[in-house]
């Protein structure tokens, strides 16, 4: 087992301690001085460093779990530094949409920019391969209808091919993260509904994508942008809750 790392502690200050500690802890991370397999130090030795409670630690901690940044271990040894995923930018995406933090509004504003260029450049860009996997896919959703949770992964699988075909690793990552918002988002406003409307709705978002991948089969980049733009600000009707 790898012994643990030191740590320079900057003063915590006047600030609440538990996120004065999760902070530095995540900017050595994502800085890079914290590599994946780093050992932090015990609760016990970053208790006594910091001169802070063990709650304090743990919920630090807890944070940094959270985010994706550390895996905590089991006994006394610290928590080991963890390799950056999708789900670490994923998730404190998703806790800031549910505590009011950012916006549906502010969502469906970006991703109409967003996912219109994705959509733009896949029409220009995309293989045949490209247009028979996004067939595949809305076929599959078809077939899905009535099944919510099966539905909402098919909605953002279609998203992820379409940035896909762009062959841009930006757009795919991008894409990626903010489908897994977008699949909360569905989930929750499928929840609000009765089996009727939560069929409308996928019917709504199947019709659409059905018209983004036609301007995408003609090569039409200016009408793939156009549809996308139309689907995102129609999506940010439907998916108020």
């Amino acid at each position: 087992m790898p012994e643990a790392v030191h740590i320079d502690w900057q003063p915590i200050g006047d600030r609440r301690a538990s996120e004065a500690i999760y902070e530095q802890l995540r900017e050595l991370i994502t800085s890079g001085t914290l590599r994946p397999g780093d050992r932090l130090p015990s609760e016990r030795a970053m208790m006594e460093q910091l001169h802070r409670s063990r709650p304090t630690i743990r919920e630090a901690l807890r944070m940094l779990e959270q985010g994706g940044y550390v895996a905590s271990t089991h006994g006394a040894s610290g928590a080991v530094v963890q390799e950056l995923t999708i789900d670490g930018v994923e998730q404190p995406l998703t806790a800031m949409l549910r505590l009011n933090q950012i916006s549906l509004e502010e969502l469906g504003e970006y991703r109409a920019v967003n996912d219109g260029t994705i959509a733009g450049w896949a029409a220009l860009r995309r293989s045949e391969a490209d247009l028979a996997d996004m067939e595949a896919c809305l076929l599959a959703a078809e077939q899905a209808l009535g099944d919510g949770r099966r539905f909402a992964e098919l909605d953002v699988g279609f998203h992820s091919l379409l940035s896909r075909a762009t062959g841009n690793q930006v757009a795919m990552i991008v894409t990626e993260v903010l489908g897994k918002v977008e699949q909360h988002v569905l989930l929750k406003k499928m929840s609000t509904l009765n089996d009727v409307q939560q069929l409308a709705l996928a019917r709504r978002i199947l019709g659409r994508h059905r018209e983004i991948l036609d301007a995408i089969r003609r090569r039409d980049d200016a009408a793939a942008k156009q549809a996308m733009r139309e689907h995102t600000r129609a999506a940010g009707t439907d998916l108020k809750v």
